[in-house]
């Protein structure tokens, strides 16, 4: 019969921290917040889920580990966003499986802590640049929550977290993914994408530039490898949704600063 080392089921519940609901999980020097993993939402898969089965599932994308993984990798190395991995990526014991669902829930994914970064970890360390790069990635999945809320500032530095509102169908339509980003500005949260444009240079203008040569540089290749370590239901749809965005990238940034434009211009005469 094979004995547990004293003092191991100690040292593998230390790694799980639960405090006033937030769950966390320490690997070497990293932490992870362990977020409840819903299914995506019902208004895609209406033809692929029997009606029957729809019962439960949430209208909503918010915390959907596969879609966070989608934009976590398709912006690493060149954005400054979190890492995002799944239970299966975790290495995680039985026992630590029985906590982590008894804390979170039956599915669960992790996100890498915001502040756990250094400068020397991220690939961008100008705070204009990394912004810039961040609303090019935000704009291609359609990231309307990307505001103060949901970026950290490490050493001056912005780091990007919790990409939940990500690839809603309802939002690929540039037109509505505007509406959108000025309805969660009514509400408070105020989009970077709003905040870049609302005070938009030549410089901005030439940083955007390079951001966009960037992703439409990404080769279908590493998009569906992406989908496939993301494990995402129905990657034909995720897969078309990026590819088509990068693809049509530079329009969609000319009609969303076209948007903005005339309220910056409005805002600009008032100190004239």
């Amino acid at each position: 019969m094979a004995t547990k080392s004293p003092g191991s089921g100690r040292r593998y519940m230390s790694r799980i921290q639960v405090n006033q609901g937030t769950v966390t999980f320490k690997v070497k020097d990293a932490t992870y917040y362990v977020k409840q993993n819903f299914a995506p939402s019902i208004q895609v898969f209406k033809a692929e889920v029997p009606a029957r089965k729809r019962r439960g599932i949430p209208e909503t994308f918010f915390s959907n580990g596969p879609v966070e993984r989608i934009v976590s990798l398709l912006g690493a190395n060149r954005c400054n966003v979190v890492n995002v991995r799944l239970a299966s990526d975790m290495d995680l014991t039985e026992k630590e499986r029985d906590l982590l669902t008894e804390a979170v829930g039956p599915n669960f994914y992790f996100s890498r802590s915001a502040t756990d970064y250094k400068p020397k970890d991220l690939p961008l360390n100008d705070p204009e640049i990394a912004l810039g790069y961040q609303v090019i990635l935000d704009t291609i999945v359609r990231n309307w929550d990307d505001g103060d809320r949901n970026m950290a500032w490490v050493e001056g530095i912005p780091v990007w977290y919790d990409f939940g509102a990500s690839l809603d169908p309802r939002c690929q339509n540039v037109f509505r993914f505007i509406m959108k980003l000025e309805e969660a500005r009514n509400l408070g949260r105020v989009s970077a994408i709003v905040t870049y444009f609302m005070d938009y240079t030549r410089r901005r203008s030439q940083i955007l530039k390079r951001a966009i040569a960037t992703f439409s540089a990404v080769p279908k290749l590493e998009i569906r490898t992406i989908l496939n370590v993301s494990k995402v239901e129905i990657p034909a749809f995720f897969g078309e949704y990026v590819a088509n965005n990068i693809k049509q990238i530079s329009e969609d940034i000319d009609i969303i600063r076209g948007a903005f434009l005339r309220e910056l211009v409005a805002g600009r005469q008032g100190y004239l």
